[in-house]
């Protein structure tokens, strides 16, 4: 079922939906739009295929803490793009989506240089720009107008504030090394109600152009643009032994009943490799 994002943000009050007193006092702009659960009831009553839904945006948008799930949103979205302003031009990716030694990479690693111009890719509203020492530094929280959020970190510079309204293509930062970062680039991250995605299934860092445009918007497939979903599954699962002293890989792979080869193949490393006491080695 394909659902249309409309390329206007659009507050839209409840009264859609239910029957309100017409001559009662109008409530705020945040009472008056929809709210998660109202969303979600508002996805899952909606079966009419290629048809335009006008949703809001900025007004349900959550932190990362607290998500929609996917099970709850539609088999595929069209994400407005005809906006859309490239963040960068720098073409280097050093670390790209996905599992990350024992951790999942949320996002994508470019290498730009110290001070360049980081633009926002979508207009919208800044949500959040702080400051996150050991993590992600200086960095930025935008949620587009398109109903897709950005995460933009480690700026040496932050050149907007929370609940600004920018523009696509508006300067949001200046790249660097803020938090924990061993040189300058951009963490990227982009996410739908809360959920990352790769930022490589949207934009094609080559060209720099949104992938497979329809009418000036993405095609999203939840079956296709979260198809890390299994890796994170198997990340659950996953445990590890802390290497002690005068322990080696044929110890552990006896104690958890496995073998050298599987635990190299789990860690990225070979049979010769040299393990050091307190290291993390994944077992399971």
């Amino acid at each position: 079922m394909k659902i249309r994002l409309t390329l206007i943000l659009l507050t839209i009050t409840l009264s859609v939906f239910s029957q309100a007193d017409p001559t009662s006092t109008p409530t705020s702009t945040t009472e008056q739009s929809y709210q998660i659960p109202d969303l979600i009831e508002f996805f899952q009553s909606y079966t009419t295929p290629k048809q335009e839904i006008p949703i809001p945006n900025s007004s349900f948008l959550i932190p990362h803490s607290n998500k929609i799930s996917l099970d709850s949103i539609p088999d595929s979205l069209y994400i407005a793009c005809a906006d859309y302003h490239p963040i960068t031009t720098s073409q280097r990716i050093t670390s790209r989506f996905g599992i990350r030694g024992a951790r999942f990479h949320f996002g994508i690693d470019i290498g730009i240089p110290y001070g360049d111009t980081i633009r926002s890719p979508f207009s919208g509203t800044v949500r959040l720009a702080t400051y996150q020492r050991g993590g992600y530094g200086r960095y930025v929280i935008i949620t587009h107008d398109n109903g897709l959020e950005s995460v933009m970190a480690h700026f040496s510079r932050t050149l907007v504030k929370e609940g600004q309204q920018i523009v696509a293509g508006q300067p949001v930062g200046l790249a660097g090394s803020t938090g924990r970062s061993t040189g300058s680039h951009l963490h990227l991250e982009f996410r739908l109600f809360g959920n990352q995605f790769n930022p490589e299934k949207l934009i094609d860092f080559n060209t720099f152009e949104i992938n497979t445009q329809e009418n000036g918007c993405y095609l999203m497939t939840i079956a296709d643009t979260y198809s890390h979903r299994p890796q994170l599954e198997e990340m659950k699962r996953a445990a590890y032994h802390r290497v002690r002293s005068g322990e080696t890989l044929s110890h552990i792979a006896r104690r958890y009943g496995t073998s050298i080869r599987r635990l190299c193949a789990l860690n990225g490393i070979k049979e010769t490799s040299i393990i050091r006491i307190g290291q993390k080695i994944r077992y399971r």
